[in-house]
């Protein structure tokens, strides 16, 4: 078994805004640290994330990701420590502050490839139920 994730947030300004840049600029650099730290399995690409999220209605200002991983550690490594998490550290420049959990965990095949309808079901899930098997914070 792997675990998924997804993580959300809501930009302050649309990414091409000119307050956002240094965030968008690194945004490469850091989806390239992910996809080379030990357990990353997969993330959805960036062209299908957006036509996903377009397709659940939300609107230029949301930002999320889903990923997979082999476990939780490498996901809690990877978030908490490099670029990742010196960006993590400064979201409150970039990020309104927002109802609920912004990060949801499930545990997964390694093969799976989940998808944002899924996440953010399991995300309503867990904002209402709490911890459970379909869906987890990172204190479950």
């Amino acid at each position: 078994m792997a675990v998924a994730q997804m993580n959300w947030g809501r930009m302050r300004y649309p990414l091409t805004d000119a307050r956002m840049s240094e965030f968008s600029e690194a945004l490469d650099r850091v989806y390239r640290a992910a996809e080379t730290h030990p357990g990353f399995i997969w993330r959805i690409p960036d062209q299908d994330a957006e036509q996903q999220l377009r397709d659940l209605g939300m609107d230029e200002k949301t930002s999320a990701t889903v990923s997979v991983w082999t476990d939780a550690d490498a996901l809690r490594d990877y978030t908490f420590s490099g670029q990742h998490g010196c960006f993590l550290n400064r979201a409150s420049e970039w990020f309104e502050a927002v109802d609920g959990p912004q990060l949801v965990l499930w545990q997964v095949e390694a093969t799976a490839k989940p998808t944002f309808t899924d996440a953010f079901r399991r995300l309503n899930y867990l904002k209402t139920h709490g911890n459970t098997a379909e869906g987890y914070g990172w204190h479950a």
